[in-house]
């Protein structure tokens, strides 16, 4: 995961070169990506709401697009992925919302569960194996030791993207329809690079008025 930013940083967020050599803007989502957030999911399949969402949605209506954007960055944090290169249908400067991942920390506070989501167009290009690297670095910093990822046992795409991690495979009782996988988190001190210290700023960045310092 090779970040490439300039300082000071963007409100828009940082730019990461995937290993395909595209490159991706990546920033904490805010409370002001609703409107993002409904858009990126009409541009999901059916069949990936079905997957994210367990459940299948026509829209992502004002509650819960609210509830995903409503964050406290201690216990629910959540990254916005866009494609620099394709302007936003909501005006977002961050360019077009491509994905989205998001931790929640359970009841014990070294445990959370995990979830990503990517819009169809952009499947195959390694963005799902960047979030779940970016899930890592971030769970690193804020002192999580393993991530729970609930998984459909359909979502094949899904499975074989966990599966080439060493997490752990494990029942869920009296559901049949999921399994979750548990990824250990690598110290802090054995990543590469900083993401919690960046989240933190670019949180500061998105909660000032653009053109106001």
């Amino acid at each position: 995961m090779e970040p490439v930013w300039e300082l000071p940083l963007s409100r828009a967020g940082m730019d990461f070169v995937l290993r395909s050599g595209e490159t991706v803007r990546v920033r904490p989502v805010r409370a002001d990506d609703v409107a993002a957030l409904q858009a990126g999911f009409q541009r999901l399949s059916q069949e990936s709401r079905y997957f994210r969402f367990f459940a299948a949605r026509p829209e992502l209506n004002d509650q819960m697009a609210t509830a995903l954007t409503d964050l406290d960055h201690q216990n629910h944090y959540a990254w916005g992925v866009f494609d620099p290169s394709e302007p936003s249908e909501v005006g977002d400067t961050s360019g077009l919302g491509i994905a989205s991942a998001r931790l929640v920390r359970d009841t014990d506070p070294t445990t959370a569960e995990a979830a990503l989501a990517v819009v169809d167009a952009y499947h195959g290009r390694g963005i799902g194996r960047f979030l779940i690297e970016l899930l890592v670095h971030t769970a690193a910093d804020i002192g999580v030791d393993t991530l729970r990822f609930e998984i459909l046992r359909a979502n094949r795409p899904m499975l074989r993207l966990i599966s080439a991690t060493s997490a752990s495979a494990h029942r869920i009782d009296g559901d049949a329809l999921v399994v979750e996988y548990r990824l250990d988190v690598p110290a802090a001190s054995a990543l590469d690079v900083p993401l919690g210290a960046l989240y933190e700023l670019l949180c500061a960045l998105g909660n000032k008025t653009p053109g106001l310092g």
